[in-house]
């Protein structure tokens, strides 16, 4: 058996050039494409693999969107992932079913009628006070992120898998990309890589970490499916009522073969059910028994979930996501390096981009201050990267890497890559002075 073949060289037809061009359609993604062009990029590019935009919280339906504001500060009422995730809640909210969770008004409350109102929902509440935050659609979701890509004037190409940055003169000057039309080039003044894994930065050389599979989160993966047919508010009430609740649980994973979980989703009569498999999502081998592993005991599993719990009696199998969970893998090695030091640090520097609740919310200033540089390659030019791929640490990383943290930085680095080409420099040199003004002034905490 033939170990390598040869792969002759080939030109590369040249598809499109543009000032930004966004590689990955996920939350960090959509959000970079469009706060780009908001910002003042003349063309921006926004290149995606799957047929839908959202990545993890669409295909991968992971319906929580979470940690948007803090409880313990200024009267629980402060939202902190604002800007171009409060444009991601409002369009989810005017449509049908597209969201479920507290109003604004809502949020810091503890009054004991609406903590009953959300007492079931995973992440509403913290230390008795109202989380903002939703539980989506993801179908519907997928609607409004194409909405939103198209009113701010943002190119979309679907079913183009970015395969390797084009490097010049040490600066990513584009991406080459597979597609039904064959091999392409997008050429690009700056690239933002929200492939979540790393695939652009990777192939242009730039350094980066990758995970050890060691930590309790990130080195899990997930099939995510949903189920039918349900009252998930029986279902919680159920589990609160049974002495034994934590033994069927276990018994169910037991039947499932990985830690599972059944969340609330938008409605009460659907639920999903989340898991937590370790396996190496770098691998082919990997993403392949994550996805065999769910569709073979699913059966067993929802026969053992309608016999064993309220408001899952008639439960059935809604649907399965249409791509595999992914919590961790590559990061970039870049400017500035995100570590357990930043949580709960009121650092006072200025150059923070974004300034995220953390996750468990125990420390005396529960929050999280990103600084621009981990969003900035060491030494490559040309390139930001934004989503859970960002500078960090692997426990930071662990933390730091929820759907709203990943558009509160697909959102800076949107904007600064705009700046970045309206000014003629290179990302690494935007005034972050500047950036920080832009980024106020579309609303977002600071």
């Amino acid at each position: 058996m033939k170990q390598t073949i040869y792969e002759p060289a080939r030109e590369v037809p040249v598809y499109d050039q543009c000032d930004v061009l966004v590689v990955g359609g996920g939350p960090a993604g959509v959000t970079a494409a469009v706060a780009a062009r908001n910002s003042g990029a003349g063309r921006v590019v926004l290149l995606e693999r799957y047929a839908h935009l959202g990545g993890m919280a669409t295909g991968g339906q992971v319906l929580l969107i979470p940690f948007l504001s803090d409880p313990t500060l200024n009267g629980g009422r402060e939202q902190l992932v604002a800007g171009l995730m409060d444009e991601w809640i409002g369009r989810l909210r005017a449509c049908p079913n597209g969201a479920f969770g507290p109003e604004k008004e809502e949020t810091g409350s503890g009054d004991p009628a609406v903590l009953a109102k959300y007492r079931s929902h995973t992440l509403f509440i913290r230390n008795e006070r109202i989380m903002y935050g939703v539980n989506c659609d993801p179908e519907m979701l997928k609607v409004v992120l194409n909405d939103m890509t198209e009113a701010a004037g943002v190119v979309v190409y679907c079913h183009c898998l970015g395969c390797r940055a084009i490097v010049e003169d040490g600066r990513a000057a584009g991406v080459i990309f597979e597609s039904k039309e064959g091999r392409k080039a997008v050429l690009a003044q700056v690239v933002i890589d929200c492939t979540g894994d790393g695939d652009v930065f990777a192939t242009a050389g730039a350094e980066f970490e990758s995970s050890s599979l060691s930590t309790a989160r990130t080195a899990k993966t997930s099939l995510v499916f949903r189920l039918g047919g349900v009252s998930y508010e029986r279902y919680a009430q159920g589990l609160r009522d049974m002495p034994d609740a934590g033994k069927r649980l276990r018994k169910a994973a037991e039947i499932a073969g990985y830690p599972m979980q059944l969340i609330s989703s938008n409605r009460d009569g659907v639920v999903w059910v989340d898991s937590l498999i370790p396996r190496d999502c770098m691998t082919i081998a990997g993403l392949t028994d994550t996805a065999f592993l769910t569709t073979r005991t699913v059966n067993r599993l929802i026969a053992y979930l309608r016999e064993s719990f309220p408001g899952l009696e008639d439960a059935y199998l809604y649907d399965f996501a249409s791509q595999v969970g992914v919590r961790g893998s590559r990061r970039l090695k870049g400017v500035e390096r995100f570590t357990m030091d930043y949580l709960g640090a009121r650092t006072g520097r200025e150059d923070i981009v974004a300034v995220l609740p953390t996750v468990n919310g125990r420390e005396a200033y529960p929050r999280m201050e990103m600084p621009y540089g981990i969003l900035v390659p060491e030494k490559l030019d040309g390139l930001l990267a934004a989503g859970r791929c960002f500078s960090s640490s692997e426990e930071a990383n662990q933390e730091a890497n929820w759907i709203p943290h990943c558009i509160a930085l697909g959102q800076a680095a949107g904007t600064a890559a705009a700046l970045a080409v309206r000014t003629g420099v290179q990302p690494r040199s935007v005034d972050v002075k500047r950036l920080r003004s832009a980024l106020r002034e579309q609303g977002v905490y600071l």
